[in-house]
């Protein structure tokens, strides 16, 4: 899998067509989310209405290279965003959660007990 260290992250909020491909995502990057598909050191995030596929576009310097998952079985977890805007930034975590099926808008984070 493709390492996620280093990377920005911007999630396309609105559903894609998974038959597209890069140049079809690169369009959407630079005309709706208005961002450069050739920044270097960000991956863009496309999910299908069911949610149970994404995309992630990815410019490596001598080309775009795009991943894509498909879950046997389930959906993946989106994030809490706003309707008004068209792309969300996540971070890496976000992104991992996401892609290990964990539901990020209820995600809390427990304080430990001292073990004494």
């Amino acid at each position: 899998m493709l390492s996620l260290a280093g990377y920005n992250f911007y999630l396309y909020t609105h559903n894609t067509d998974m038959r597209m491909g890069i140049n079809s995502l690169s369009g959407i990057v630079r005309n709706i989310m208005n961002q450069d598909p050739l920044n270097r050191g960000v991956i863009y995030l496309f999910f299908n209405g069911r949610r149970t596929q994404v995309k992630m576009l990815v410019f490596e310097g001598d080309g775009h290279a795009l991943y894509h998952k498909r879950l046997a079985q389930g959906t993946f977890g989106t994030p809490v965003y706003d309707q008004t805007t068209r792309s969300v930034t996540l971070d890496k975590k976000d992104v991992m959660l996401i892609l290990e099926g964990v539901e990020i808008r209820y995600r809390k984070r427990y304080g430990r007990k001292n073990q004494t």
